[in-house]
């Protein structure tokens, strides 16, 4: 039998919140910018997941660099188009607000076709229901199966099985002005 799979976003307020979901439901966990699914397919296919808990959150930086590129024109990276913005070319949105709603109807679509014989369960999160740590702007690229301890409270955090599937979110790290202060990958 499968194990849980926990996919979230990297924002560091959601940490204390996937630490605790991570730890008592014994889960492998994978996060990345928005969440973004499409960007971990490869990764994410290679594990045996009875349950895939997923949980994308409001208030999301990666939605708003989706939002800004076509709505605004801006460019990024080839990797991220790739990755993460070309999934939402066909989409209608006016705010933000309604692409995270678009985000979570994609991502969950994916999910099905990568995971179909999955428990899948959607947990949007609220930030503003969060009590959240202090702000570091450093990033953490951790495995998969890393145990957090204490000192990822703050911190941004990216995990995966391979950094070849995290390009684009070190990418978006990058651009969001954070240090990698931990490479496990």
């Amino acid at each position: 039998m499968g194990k849980k799979l926990v996919i979230s976003c990297m924002d560091y307020r959601l940490t204390q919140t996937i630490r605790e979901r991570s730890e008592k439901e014994d889960a492998y966990v994978f996060r990345n910018a928005g969440a973004n699914v499409n960007g971990l397919r490869k990764a994410l296919s290679q594990i045996d997941a009875e349950e895939v808990i997923f949980m994308p959150h409001n208030d999301c930086a990666a939605m708003k660099l989706v939002y800004r590129v076509i709505k605004e024109g801006i460019k990024v990276e080839d990797e991220i188009m790739k990755s993460l913005i070309d999934q939402f070319n066909s989409i209608k949105f006016s705010t933000t607000n309604e692409l995270e709603k678009e985000n979570v109807k994609i991502q969950a679509k994916i999910l099905s076709e990568i995971f179909p014989k999955s428990k899948i369960t959607i947990e949007f999160i609220d930030v503003n229901s969060l009590k959240w740590p202090e702000r570091k702007p450093e990033v953490q690229l951790l495995r998969y199966n890393t145990k957090y301890e204490e000192e990822i409270n703050g911190t941004y955090i990216i995990q995966s099985n391979s950094k070849e599937s995290v390009i684009p979110d070190i990418q978006i790290a990058n651009l969001l002005g954070l240090k990698i202060i931990k490479d496990e990958l």
